[in-house]
């Protein structure tokens, strides 16, 4: 089972550390949540402060509150969720930063875990989190095709009109525009239907004549709260 210490430890891995005092405030606590994640031999287990959990997340927030079951055991299972993914959110909450570190220490690639990370946040109702997942993809795919599988994976676990499929929509429009090489096959895109028609529409759209900015640069518009400059909440200050 992973506790508040491992959170700690990954957190300090990354060199980071609690962000800010409001963190601090939130863990000074002796409430504590177990939440379960997946199933099988894959599932991983996390103790974590109430307070922070429930000031964070309003998915959290409602579980844990009224006449629910997990309110009187102060436990909750998320067993069809990616324990990789609900790692970067732990580090997320005690750290108030995304960092995927090494790869090798995930099972997963870093687009994977990062779409898998942006869906947790929807789940669990937390924009910043998922605008923290959606910086990573950005960073990633300035270097980087964008490739069949994460499509597949995007349009298995986002909504349609979501951000994150808009995202999947512009780079591959900029990159078939471009000429850049795209790392999706025909037969893949016929495969996702909703992503084929979204992609006829992008195309459609593009301005050819004047060109168009890399989606990677322009990355406004793919966040919920962040501003894409300074990747703080629109208004924060230091």
């Amino acid at each position: 089972m992973a506790t508040i210490a491992d959170a700690k430890e990954d957190a300090d891995s990354n060199k980071r550390g609690i962000a800010d005092p409001e963190r601090v405030l939130l863990i000074r606590g002796t409430q504590v949540v177990t939440v379960n994640v997946g199933s099988g031999g894959d599932a991983e287990s996390w103790i974590i402060h109430k307070r922070l959990l429930t000031h964070h997340s309003p998915f959290f927030a409602a579980a844990l509150k009224g006449n629910f079951a997990e309110s009187a055991t102060n436990t909750v299972s998320l067993v069809e969720d990616d324990p990789d993914a609900f790692k970067l959110f732990v580090q997320w909450l005690y750290s108030g930063e995304l960092a995927l570190g090494e790869l090798a220490s995930y099972s997963k690639s870093l687009p994977r875990v990062a779409c898998l990370a942006w869906a947790l946040g929807d789940k669990l109702q937390c924009p910043v989190f998922q605008d923290r997942a959606m910086l990573q993809l950005l960073a990633y795919h300035k270097r980087e095709y964008l490739v069949e599988d994460t499509v597949w994976l995007i349009y298995n676990v986002s909504p349609p009109g979501s951000k994150l499929r808009s995202f999947a929509v512009d780079v591959a429009c900029y990159d078939k525009i471009e000429h850049r090489p795209l790392g999706i096959g025909v037969d893949g895109i016929m495969a996702v239907e909703d992503f084929n028609r979204d992609l006829i529409d992008g195309l459609a759209k593009f301005d050819r004549t004047d060109g168009e900015e890399d989606p990677c640069d322009e990355g406004s518009r793919y966040l919920k709260v962040l501003d894409f400059e300074t990747n703080k909440v629109e208004g924060e200050t230091d």
